[in-house]
């Protein structure tokens, strides 16, 4: 559950202000990605973990209203995850605070060899255990499903884990903190240099998103940068989330990974002109019609 505040500014350490507005919303990255690509139009459903209190009563309620499959999320004896988010409305920027939860307790064996091998597309983040997502990564490549792993938030996970991926998609500052080189927005030349130092293998793509700059593509071992779209900011909340269920969705459409990153750039440019994460994400009619 994402708890939300919003103020004009960023406090400095120490100082109190006054903040314009508070809200809850549906959280998390897997959640925020399902209901991107459900409201895309696509089957989806979310493996996860909520408590027992009266968040993860609304979170499933919340899931179910946008038509994901919740029959793989189980139900927790303790609290459900929460998201302490600040959004600084001069900058349209956030800061957030997570604390895991029920998510810590998510196991890789919610999805059986059947589910898994009937799905097309797998996506993870790191918001559950990385030794879960490493084992389900390694059935998911025998089932021949397509495995998206967003590296966020930032952690230090196994070069393995990294290996088992076919599609690695992170911001710049989760790219800094896997190769530990120094990666600015404006210099391709340091994106390109932090994507070499992973390593990628001929069959491994990387996707680096860079805000409302744009997105840099690695693909087929070659390197493309997208511009982002310029659209009036409210909240950039789970934009980032809705770029990579829209690059699955479409993804999923046409094989393409050029061509869904210009369709996911579309649905994260118009997720920002919404408040709230799962709230703000668009419909594929936005999406076809957006200029």
């Amino acid at each position: 559950m994402d708890l939300v505040v919003y103020s004009d500014k960023q406090p400095a350490k120490g100082e109190t202000i006054l903040g314009n507005s508070f809200d809850t919303f549906q959280g998390g990255k897997g959640a925020n990605q399902a209901v991107a690509v459900s409201r895309l139009g696509m089957p989806v459903s979310l493996i996860g973990k909520v408590g027992t209190d009266v968040f993860g009563d609304e979170l499933l309620e919340n899931l179910n209203s946008e038509q994901v499959d919740t029959s793989m999320v189980v139900r927790y004896e303790g609290s459900s995850g929460v998201a302490f988010i600040y959004v600084f409305e001069e900058t349209s920027e956030n800061q957030i605070i997570v604390i895991s939860g029920a998510n810590e307790q998510v196991k890789s064996n919610q999805i059986s060899d059947m589910e898994l091998t009937a799905s097309d597309i797998l996506i993870s983040q790191l918001e559950v255990p990385p030794s879960e997502i490493e084992d389900l990564f390694i059935r998911a490549k025998k089932s021949g499903t397509y495995r998206i792993l967003n590296t966020a938030p930032a952690l230090k996970i196994s070069k393995n884990l990294i290996r088992e991926t076919d599609l690695l998609v992170m911001n710049e500052s989760e790219l800094e903190n896997l190769t530990e080189i120094t990666v600015q927005k404006q210099n391709v030349d340091s994106i390109v240099q932090a994507i070499n130092d992973l390593h990628p293998s001929t069959n491994q793509s990387v996707v680096v998103t860079l805000g409302s700059k744009g997105v840099y593509v690695y693909t087929n071992q070659k390197g493309q940068f997208i511009e982002g779209h310029k659209v009036e900011a409210v909240d950039t909340t789970g934009s980032g989330d809705c770029f990579i269920g829209a690059l699955a969705n479409q993804y999923l459409e046409s094989n393409d990974l050029l061509d869904s990153v210009n369709f996911a750039n579309k649905a994260a440019a118009l997720s920002v002109m919404k408040r709230g994460a799962s709230a703000s994400m668009p419909t594929l009619e936005e999406v076809v019609n957006f200029q």
